[in-house]
């Protein structure tokens, strides 16, 4: 059986543990509806679109600065949790609880 490279395993407790697979499709869902985060990572409030986000020429989006706190600090890790992407219905993410 072969091993999916991008299957990372987020533990939320009585929440649930979930594995994500999949890669950012960088349709920018999460970054063009304000924070993502809702404060869970103790980051200020963003309205609106994130400063750091760009409109590539074939319509992607990307972040202008990857080594931005707050990009360290959330963005490269989002999501975490399958009620993350209720919103996002673009993402190109998936989850499966395994606890």
């Amino acid at each position: 059986m072969a091993v999916d490279a991008t299957a990372v395993t987020f533990d939320h407790g009585s929440n649930g543990v979930f594995v994500r697979t999949g890669e950012c499709c960088r349709c920018g869902e999460c970054c063009r509806t304000g924070d993502p985060f809702a404060g869970e990572l103790g980051e200020p409030a963003i309205e609106g679109s994130c400063p750091l986000l760009t409109l590539l020429p074939d319509g992607r989006h990307a972040c202008t600065d990857r080594e931005h706190p707050y990009y360290l600090n959330g963005c490269n890790v989002f999501p975490t949790h399958p009620q993350h992407l209720i919103d996002h219905p673009g993402c190109s993410y998936s989850f499966e609880r395994v606890r």
